[in-house]
């Protein structure tokens, strides 16, 4: 326990070193003067910064803290990042409580203003988890994200925290719809603090907004070839419910009844999903990528379902797009219920 306090004084002790250190001008609030350069952007994880580099392509310096494949909810700060965050004139991170404690921390207090970080996930009209399930306040967005009036329950974005009647959920990217409002808040934020280069960005968020409403296409597509009776799944954690709300599948429970894969599951919560799978005739339980469950053992010996290993649902592999990671989920969900009788 010392030893890791220790750590966390030196990663902020560092920080402050390097902002104070830092050559070049800086505006009122001590941040990097912005001359003739491309803006150095960072993102926390793959996934957002996928949706970071689809906008600002060459126009910016982009640099994602987190390696692929690795399970945000777990990722411990690594002492450079404090550097990387002090350099950054702008700063993407999903937000709702997505990236572990000491991130967050880490952002504010390495960042050179308060001001640069953006949370993307409070910009796309999260869908609210209750305990239970999720609450999706209707499917926002089924003919496209233009008219932000017809949002509800997502009026004012400020202090999700502060919502007494659930959390929201962060896995905004098993939407694509939901995607195209990360691009457009993205967009606006890169226009802000790089407006010589308005054009090109808002071209860039353009076209990617095209191409993620050919995605919800190819996912209808493929989810409508499982027969409506075996549309019933399980898998380790709360990360499938957008996919859920969007098109039409029905996780029944999870292993892990949190949002955060990270957790710990109790005796009883381990006999309530045994209990819905055998309710249910559930035939299929997901085990997730990132963070495979100790607990699976135990529920197909005990219930005799099929487990299929392999669903990614945090993160990119290196080298993979954001329409390949979406498709290949659903690929190896939907074969694998279609197949379920």
């Amino acid at each position: 326990m010392k030893n890791n306090k220790l750590f966390k004084f030196c990663v902020i002790a560092l920080s402050i070193v390097l902002v104070a250190c830092a050559g070049g001008s800086s505006d009122e609030a001590g941040c990097p003067v912005i001359e003739d350069r491309k803006i150095n952007v960072v993102a926390t994880t793959p996934m957002i910064g996928e949706f970071v580099s689809q906008v600002g392509g060459n126009n910016i310096n982009l640099t994602v803290i987190m390696p692929p494949e690795a399970d945000p909810h777990t990722y411990e700060p690594a002492p450079q990042d404090a550097g990387t965050i002090a350099d950054a004139d702008l700063v993407f991170y999903t937000g709702l409580k997505y990236e572990p404690a000491a991130v967050v921390k880490l952002l504010e207090s390495s960042a050179c203003s308060t001001s640069v970080l953006a949370e993307v996930g409070e910009n796309v009209y999260p869908i609210e988890f209750k305990e239970g399930g999720h609450d999706d306040h209707g499917d926002h967005g089924e003919e496209g994200h233009d008219d932000h009036d017809e949002e509800e329950g997502h009026d004012d974005h400020d202090g999700h925290e502060g919502h007494g009647h659930g959390a929201y959920d962060p896995h905004f990217w098993f939407d694509p719809n939901r995607v195209a409002y990360a691009a457009e808040y993205i967009e606006s934020k890169l226009v802000e603090y790089d407006p010589s280069n308005s054009a090109t960005y808002e071209s860039a968020g353009s076209a990617y907004t095209d191409e993620l409403k050919g995605l919800i296409g190819q996912v209808s597509d493929l989810i409508s070839t499982v027969p409506s009776q075996n549309r019933k799944l399980i898998t380790t954690h709360e990360s499938l419910g957008y996919l859920e709300a969007k098109f039409g599948l029905e996780v029944l429970s999870t292993i892990i009844p949190s949002l955060d894969s990270a957790n710990e599951i109790s005796p009883a919560e381990l006999v309530d999903v045994i209990d819905v799978i055998e309710d249910n005739n559930v035939k299929v339980i997901f085990i997730e990528a990132e963070a495979p469950s100790v607990y699976a053992e135990t529920i197909v010996a005990e219930t005799g379902i099929k487990a299929v290993e392999g669903l990614w649902v945090e993160t990119l592999k290196a080298g993979q797009s954001y329409s390949d990671f979406l498709i290949a989920a659903v690929e190896l969900i939907v074969e694998n219920l279609r197949n379920a009788d």
